[in-house]
């Protein structure tokens, strides 16, 4: 598969923006008092420093209508209001940075975005004719332009095809050109662009071939969509192939149109930029494309993604939550939900919404791993582990995959071991190992669980040295292998492993633990001390007190790491 195109980022970036709301600018607005325009932006700050970033787009909104022209109010406005998804106040808040002469290069999108929903050709054309001339984001103007020409019933030819100048456009010309030519009712030129899609089977293109099936649907064309997703690879595909099964496709059918398209132009960008951790931008282009699709389920998963990258979990939360049953992404919709909801430590509405879910899913073995998996995170190990045990059962009997029963068995594995359920946990684990015998994570699992407990030592160091030779580049993997030979009694190999496990992750307690004992061993009482002390900064409970104890008196029997 591809690797994600690298998407020129401003080296100014929110600076330009951090910079307005820092000191107030010589071009102060000229309309009403700058000293209540100061007040509504320190009243903002106080509230967004209290995480009240709702009752702060508020107070920005107040101060702009008081002050449109005020570029203070503006620069923090405009991040505030992409955080919060309050697009007219972002839109707001770029009219008076733009004005200024301050925009960024995201900028003009929201304002195409905007114009596009409106249909307001001058607006599109003028944001274009920004995004140019602020050039990071000037790739996408032959897109931009062939969905204005195509929205307006016009041949879109000739303004797809300037993507070809581009090496970052190119990246994403196959699956716009696809998307256009259905906007634009050529359906059979467009399925010969699509064979090629279908055949390489690339998970990236999941969504495309997706909508395409959407798209045929539309025209009552089962048996297209059915060969535009015969490869199943994703689970959202293999929910729409039991739709058409089912024959319950009236509420999946939809046509590919402009917005649709360019929608998925935004969204596309959205994701690609998450990858590159630049969460801000990629909630930019989220907002973006909803602004262009707002009733599109797939709108409604990036976006919720986008909050979720960017840390606003109640947001994800809502976006997630809009996604009805009858949607092919229904199923990924709950698990982004429920993950969101389990990272902001609300177990039981987790829980509880995943009860629901099941109700009217039941036989889902999905749902159940989503429901153990919260149990896991709440601490009730037991009930994860019949949850678990569900979802096998299930997946069994729906023939799923040996790789997808391996990650099951591995689960179950997992929770069954820090239930103290064992040997049950280890039989679990030995069944995942045989589904799928080349894992390194399942290895490692394997390996490193029997070691805890100083058991069948020879078939666990076995198991982690070939999950080490499979992933030399994991620290986790490096340091099993390392305290591998520590238990096993070969101590200058363990210090080598553990010492560039620790390279990978110079912050993990377990493996400077780990390397503590292992320095202690051979002599190095120095440096043992040091590694134990920079594992107690990120220790708890009884391991915080064990460390607590080997820094005192040094590495006795009992304070050997488990």
């Amino acid at each position: 598969m591809a690797e994600v195109q690298i998407i020129r980022i401003c080296s100014l970036g929110l600076g330009v923006l951090l910079l307005a709301g820092q000191a107030m600018s010589p071009a102060l607005a000229n309309r009403g008092d700058p000293a209540v325009a100061l007040n509504r932006y320190v009243e903002a700050r106080l509230a967004e420093s209290s995480n009240e970033l709702k009752t702060a787009a508020a107070l920005y909104a107040e101060g702009l209508k008081e002050q449109p022209d005020n570029d203070l109010l503006a620069g923090r406005a405009y991040v505030n209001a992409v955080e919060v998804g309050d697009f007219d106040l972002a839109l707001k808040a770029v009219r008076t940075m733009q004005s200024h002469g301050m925009a960024n290069p995201e900028m003009p999108l929201l304002l195409y975005a905007d114009a596009f929903a409106q249909r307001d050709w001058a607006g599109t054309t003028l944001a274009i004719a920004e995004i140019d001339a602020l050039k990071n984001f000037s790739f996408l103007s032959p897109f931009l332009k062939a969905w204005e020409e195509t929205a307006r019933g016009r041949d879109s030819t000739a303004a797809i095809a300037q993507a070809q100048a581009s090496n970052t456009a190119k990246y994403y010309l196959e699956e716009q050109l696809i998307l256009n030519t259905l906007a634009r009712g050529r359906d059979k030129q467009a399925l010969a662009l699509l064979a090629g899609v279908v055949e390489r089977d690339e998970p990236r293109m999941a969504p495309v071939r997706l909508m395409a099936a959407q798209h045929f649907l539309a025209e009552n064309d089962q048996a297209t969509a059915s060969e535009i997703l015969k490869m199943g690879s994703s689970g959202p595909e293999q929910r729409l192939l039991a739709s058409i099964a089912a024959g319950q496709t009236k509420d999946v059918a939809q046509k590919i149109t402009p917005a649709i398209g360019l929608a998925f132009l935004f969204q596309r960008l959205s994701s690609d930029l998450a990858v590159q951790q630049a969460e801000f931008l990629a909630l930019v282009m989220a907002q973006s494309g909803k602004r262009v699709a707002d009733q599109s389920d797939y709108s409604h998963l990036i976006l919720g993604r986008a909050y979720a990258e960017s840390e606003s979990l109640e947001l994800a939360v809502a976006e997630f939550a809009e996604i009805p049953p009858a949607s092919p992404y229904y199923l990924v919709g709950i698990s982004s939900r429920i993950a969101s909801l389990v990272a902001d430590g609300d177990f039981d509405q987790a829980i509880a919404g995943l009860d629901i879910a099941i109700e009217n899913n039941p036989d889902a073995p999905e749902l159940h791993i989503l429901k153990g998996q919260s149990l896991q995170a709440k601490g009730d190990n037991a009930a994860a582990a019949g949850s678990f045990q569900t979802a096998i059962a299930l997946g069994e009997k729906l023939g799923r995959s040996d790789a997808l029963m391996a990650n099951y068995w591995l689960a179950l594995g997992g929770v069954q071991e820090q239930a103290g359920m064992w040997p049950e946990g280890l039989q679990s684990l030995q069944k995942a190992n045989e589904l799928l015998p080349n894992s390194p994570s399942i290895l490692n699992y394997l390996g490193y669980s029997q070691l805890e407990r100083r058991e069948n030592q020879e078939a666990a160091v076995a198991a982690i040295k070939q999950a080490h030779d499979l992933r030399s580049s994991s620290p986790a993997i490096t340091d099993s292998l390392g305290w591998a030979y520590f238990i096993i009694g070969d101590h200058d190999q363990a210090v080598t492993y553990l010492e560039s496990a620790r390279e990978g992750q110079p912050e993990d307690p377990t493996i400077n633990e780990h390397l503590g004992d292992a320095y202690w061993t051979v002599g190095r009482r120095y440096e043992a001390r040091y590694a134990w002390r920079s594992a107690k900064l990120f220790a708890e409970g009884e391991d915080m007190q064990r460390l607590a104890s080997k820094i005192d008196l040094g590495l006795r029997p009992d304070l050997v790491s488990p």
